[in-house]
């Protein structure tokens, strides 16, 4: 019982670090921007099909990711620190960037009978190289004794990151009419800064792991 609430706590651990990178209100302007001539059926399989993509990107690179690290002799303490400097440099982006450039992107290709939920909506603006740094750092800190158990619970909180985005799709007119451009503009400076903090905490963790190496190595 007490692995239970573990995992459970974990679980929203993963999908708080999760949610600031994605940001699905950050892709509201692009996704209306894009199915603004779609009909209301069209949008919702756009919004569907794009959290289905994003789930799956996501989850691939959570398992594979060792696999990669162990092709490239990259050390999990480097794929720490890469990962957060990444999203450290997406957090300032998003703390002090002006106005959006999704939708003044988006208008050089917006069609209505495309789709679009693969790219740019699933990738790179959802499952982009922040979260997959953000999935692949969880997944280089899961203990080798509960292998299982911990993608279990990083993919339960990539679930629930994305069903978070889903809604914010599906719902992306009203809340758009709800918060207005600076509301948007509000959430994502908050959004940016709790990334901060995730990226500060990657980065303060693989130097921790570089130094206990280090100090191994020079004793041994």
């Amino acid at each position: 019982m007490d692995l239970f609430f573990l995992a459970l706590r974990y679980v929203a651990i993963v999908a708080i670090g999760l949610l600031p990178i994605m940001n699905p209100l950050s892709t509201i302007p692009l996704f209306l921007s894009l199915t603004g001539r779609m009909s209301e059926a069209r949008k919702h399989q756009q919004a569907v099909r794009a959290s289905l993509y994003a789930f799956a990107i996501l989850a691939a690179f959570l398992l594979v990711g060792n696999g990669i690290i162990a092709l490239f002799g990259i050390s999990l303490a480097g794929i720490r620190i890469a990962g957060g400097l990444i999203i450290l440099v997406i957090a300032f982006r998003m703390l002090f960037a002006g106005k959006d450039e999704g939708p003044e992107k988006a208008d050089a290709i917006k069609q209505a009978d495309m789709d679009f939920s693969f790219s740019p909506l699933a990738m790179p603006s959802l499952a982009g190289p922040g979260s997959i740094a953000v999935v692949m750092g969880y997944g280089s800190s899961i203990p080798d004794n509960h292998l299982i158990l911990g993608y279990i619970v990083v993919l339960c909180g990539i679930g629930i990151t994305i069903f978070c985005a889903y809604l914010a799709l599906a719902g992306a007119s009203r809340i758009a009419r709800f918060l207005g451009e600076a509301g948007i503009q509000s959430v994502t400076k908050i959004m940016g800064f709790l990334l901060a903090c995730v990226a500060v905490q990657f980065i303060a963790s693989g130097v921790r792991d570089f130094v206990v190496s280090f100090t191994a190595s020079a004793a041994s």
